[in-house]
């Protein structure tokens, strides 16, 4: 009886044999089949080492340029600007109670010799985040802030988001503008520096993680807010201006105030000395920002 006999076993297990040996010759032919189409896809869009491509080899110059044609490297920015760079090794002080730094982006403008008046006259230390401006007028206006003890940090050359925002050269571009051309000037490097928008903002939301960075491992130390004059606007008024500061230091141990030096903002000018009188009679005091100063910085977005 041929069922249920050894025999049949024997013929049922070399079936299933040659079936597993079959499956599996013919699932590693599609495999591939579909890998070589892969590769060509991927070679056709320039993520895929072709067969002629070089090997990587880093004792090769010759061979790191080609590779460099075939796959740019993420950090090629850090090779710009040697100089540009700040010795830091960014131990900060201990924030003071009650303490104030009074801020001003956008200058120099045709009020900042008034906003530097008032200063001197209430014996206040600020800081200016500069966007370029090599006019002998501005030149003279940036060796006077340093000359009375203000500290200058780097705003922006052209403060256009969209340009400086692009890549992480194009941030180092427009920084380095600005950078250089207040050392020349004032003899004085900039170690400081704030963001256009802030450090994070709808338009560099693509590059802020690599633009802060490289930034930092420049050395620079780089400043946001936590009170803001709320000037930025043209419809804000100076009696706003004044209780937007006023009522946002007051929920600070320590505050970093935004506020901005432009020819149109003659509101913030007029309630300045309302608000640093009113914030030294309350016990604040007001000191320039300088690298040994703890950052306020936004949060990183998820």
């Amino acid at each position: 009886m041929y069922f249920g006999s050894i025999r049949f076993y024997k013929h049922v297990i070399l079936i299933v044999l040659t079936l597993v040996v079959a499956c599996s010759v013919a699932s590693c032919v599609l495999m591939g089949i579909s890998n070589r189409h892969l590769k060509k896809i991927l070679q056709e869009n320039g993520l895929a080492v072709s067969a002629e491509s070089p090997s990587f080899n880093s004792d090769s110059e010759n061979q790191s340029d080609e590779l460099r044609s075939h796959y740019p490297a993420s950090f090629d920015y850090q090779k710009l600007y040697p100089n540009l760079a700040i010795d830091n090794d960014f131990i900060y002080k201990e924030d003071l109670p009650k303490s104030v730094y009074l801020t001003f982006d956008d200058g120099p403008s045709s009020l900042t010799p008034q906003i530097l008046d008032i200063l001197k006259e209430y014996n206040i230390k600020a800081t200016f985040f500069i966007v370029y401006n090599d006019s002998m007028e501005s030149q003279a206006l940036y060796k006077r802030m340093i000359s009375e003890g203000h500290t200058i940090g780097v705003h922006s050359t052209c403060h256009q988001y969209h340009t400086i925002y692009q890549s992480p050269d194009a941030f180092l571009d427009d920084f380095a503008q600005t950078a250089l051309m207040l050392e020349q000037v004032t003899g004085v490097k900039p170690e400081i520096l704030r963001f256009p928008g802030g450090s994070i903002n709808s338009y560099n939301k693509a590059v802020y993680p690599q633009i802060i960075g490289e930034m930092l491992r420049r050395g620079y130390t780089y400043y946001d807010w936590n009170v803001s004059a709320d000037d930025a606007t043209s419809t804000v008024t100076e009696k706003q201006i004044y209780s937007n500061v006023i009522n946002g230091v007051k929920r600070y141990n320590k505050s970093i105030v935004l506020m901005h030096d432009l020819s149109n903002k003659s509101d913030t000018v007029s309630a300045l000395p309302d608000i640093i009188s009113e914030l030294k009679s309350e016990g604040y005091t007001f000191y320039p920002l300088t690298k040994d100063v703890r950052p306020v910085a936004f949060d990183y977005v998820d």
